[in-house]
């Protein structure tokens, strides 16, 4: 098939889509969605028989899907609707994910799916869960969707589902004296590579990478750095510490 892949940005997750489609025997042209403008002229262009959106970050426009068929890459299961959605599973702690290749519409993540799969969520960073299991289930995915739109097969129609909007600075700031130490590490792990969770430290508002929880127990006044290893700090919890691999002060 003669695809465009439309994307925000070339990240790990569109490389790997591009490469696995172009082994697949696919011709595949890649556009950096930046306008409507430019999306327009990539389709008029190309001439795609289908586009394939792994990551973007804002609408496509109704003049392009209404055109060709778009099937966007969603990081979560049927149902499961707007931004951050791996963020707000290992939040909330779901044991199970997903990701689901839908056709857009004019509403946000509402579209019929075209396939899906899911997986099991570890502890882990939502870098390191997108960069394997997301990953993996979304090439898996946006395969079936392709074999089945050649096929001629028709999409499913989308359960409503809930929307849920972006997570607020607010919902990504720790407080020290209020959260527990597990409750900590999942915010980070939500967070991890951007944007960071906020929190004071040292008299300074900061974002915070890299957490990992300590072994031992300590007691001290939450918030306050109580040791240090090589280029890491170990930070008092109110029930223990943790340790911070990076440190940005806010604004600077």
């Amino acid at each position: 098939m003669r695809i465009l892949l439309l994307v925000h940005a070339f990240n790990s997750l569109s490389q790997r889509i591009h490469a696995e489609l172009r082994r697949d025997g696919h011709e595949v042209s890649v556009e950096f969605d930046i306008s409507d403008a430019v999306t327009e002229e990539a389709v008029a262009l190309w001439q795609p028989e289908v586009i394939v959106a792994p990551f973007l970050k804002r609408k496509v426009p109704e003049t392009v899907w209404r055109q060709v068929p778009t099937l966007i890459v969603h990081p979560g299961p049927p149902g499961d609707r707007g931004p951050n959605a791996l963020d707000h599973a290992i939040l909330r702690g779901e044991p199970t994910w997903g990701v689901t290749v839908l056709q857009a519409v004019a509403e946000y993540d509402a579209g019929p799916i075209w396939a899906y799969r899911t997986f099991a969520m570890r502890p882990a960073r939502k870098a390191d869960l997108y960069r394997r299991e997301v990953t993996e289930a979304a090439v898996d995915a946006v395969r079936e969707a392709l074999a089945r739109l050649a096929r001629g097969e028709v999409p499913e129609p989308a359960p409503r589902g809930v929307f849920r909007p972006a997570l607020t600075a607010t919902q990504r700031t720790i407080d020290w004296a209020s959260t527990t130490t597990e409750a900590i590490l999942r915010l980070a792990n939500a967070s991890d590579g951007a944007p960071g969770v906020v929190a004071p430290l040292l008299g300074k508002r900061c974002r915070l990478f890299d957490l990992h929880p300590e072994a031992e127990a300590h007691c001290a006044e939450p918030g306050m750095v109580i040791g240090r290893r090589d280029e890491a700090l170990l930070v008092a919890t109110r029930d223990g510490a943790v340790w911070v691999g990076q440190v940005r002060q806010e604004g600077g």
